[in-house]
């Protein structure tokens, strides 16, 4: 184990089972205690779906430009140092031990949770190393979620799903109203979604945020492999396909153009830059297509969107064979809808529990596929990576192979596997 991760582990001996703690009062006062004062962009990224994936396109098109650029992000998959990266490149173990214990020895006696800490000593880092821009993505919500006691200069919804209700709210409205608390007045936020609430839209006016909505100021088109980009001031014919999977993807990329086209007299960049960010945006996990032959993709889906939207892709691109899939999933999730696109396309089940306090019982897991139909085929395995290697075993080259469920589902599955 490394030192940064020792560290962390005796900071939070559970960070999986910690309990969320909303609000910005602790880490606010922490913030002023340790004089964290950026002097920088900053945009942050909120939204139920794409968030990840919308960083990921921002960080890399700002890298190609020649911007010092810093990205914070979580979960992780692998490797804690995922979430604090500058340049495309993770910060090292030493670095993030410094800040971490910065912070941790200037905030006396006020406790701050583990994503609390992680999002000032990103930040501490960032100002320490004289970066360009700062793209934050939020961890939960937005309006109490921590990111949220740094000001953007330019905020980003990218959707507004059912999830986290238990600290969200139980309706769309309460949910849009939670994620709008990340936009300021007289600063542009780009709502890159479709079927955008009223009320929320409503409430942005009356805060005098300037709104950029999707396919009203701005658009796009996807035709023979070329994506073509339009909005009220500019428009950019003949972008590359984004390496990323799904059509979801193409709405991702549009409303980081917009963002960088709004961004534009502070932080200029030009149509090649553009053009090399799209090429080279990667992200771990997402559609993420691990071999053709099988044909296996990792998706961290985890609510009814995400997993509609990875339903979509597998519908389109799957081989001829047998689909099988490697599931497990977390207890504060709507299982049934995560699972319910899949009923029908899915041949076999190869389930188990995620490591983490906050698994779904397998016993559930099985309850609820068999609820769709009681001959479907289930095999139950101690972990994850025991369901992986048997699946393997079973498929021939035709075949596909679906892994989702959650980041926990995707991490433990793929950790020490050679695809």
């Amino acid at each position: 184990m490394s030192k940064l991760q020792d560290y962390i582990n005796n900071l939070y001996p559970d960070t999986t089972s910690q309990p969320i703690k909303l609000g910005l009062d602790r880490v606010s006062r922490v913030k002023s205690l340790v004089k964290i004062e950026p002097n920088f962009p900053i945009i942050i990224v909120g939204g139920t779906n794409g968030k990840g994936s919308v960083c990921s396109f921002l960080e890399t098109i700002y890298s190609k430009a020649g911007y010092s650029v810093g990205c914070f992000t979580s979960p992780h998959l692998f490797k804690f140092n995922e979430r604090i990266k500058i340049n495309l490149e993770q910060v090292d173990d030493e670095t993030i031990l410094e800040s971490l214990n910065i912070i941790n020895t200037k905030k006396k006696s006020i406790e701050l949770t583990y994503f609390e800490i992680t999002t000032l000593a990103s930040m501490n880092i960032f100002i320490q190393k004289k970066i360009d821009i700062a793209i934050l993505e939020v961890g939960l919500g937005g309006r109490l979620d921590a990111v949220n006691i740094f000001d953007p200069d330019l905020s980003i919804i990218t959707s507004i799903g059912l999830d986290h209700q238990e600290y969200l709210g139980d309706t769309i409205e309460e949910i849009a109203h939670e994620k709008s608390g990340i936009c300021r007045p007289n600063k542009h936020t780009v709502l890159n979604f479709e079927n955008i609430p009223k009320s929320m839209i409503m409430e942005l006016n009356k805060l005098k945020v300037p709104l950029s909505i999707l396919n009203d100021d701005y658009s796009y088109k996807f035709e023979s492999e070329r994506y073509n980009y339009v909005s009220d001031n500019i428009s950019m014919n003949n972008l590359p396909k984004p390496h990323l999977n799904g059509n979801s993807q193409l709405i991702n990329l549009a409303g980081c153009l917009r963002a960088t086209n709004l961004l534009q007299n502070i932080l200029p960049i030009t149509l090649d830059s553009i053009k090399k960010g799209i090429r080279d945006t990667r992200i771990k996990g997402r559609l993420q297509v691990l071999s053709n032959k099988p044909y296996i993709v990792a998706d961290v889906a985890h609510n009814a969107d995400a997993a509609i939207n990875l339903y979509n892709f597998i519908s389109i691109s799957k081989r001829s064979g047998k689909v099988y899939a490697v599931f497990a999933i977390l207890e504060d999730k709507d299982i049934e809808k995560v699972l319910m696109p899949f009923v029908g396309i899915v041949d076999e089940w190869f389930v188990s529990e995620v490591n983490n306090p906050r698994a779904q019982k397998i016993d559930v897991i099985i309850d609820r596929l068999k609820k769709y139909n009681q001959e479907v085929v289930i095999n139950q395995f101690d972990n994850l990576t025991q369901a992986y290697n048997n699946v393997c075993k079973k498929c021939s080259l035709n075949d596909n192979i679906i892994i989702y469920g959650s980041f926990f589902t995707v991490s433990e599955t793929l950790n020490g596997v050679t695809i």
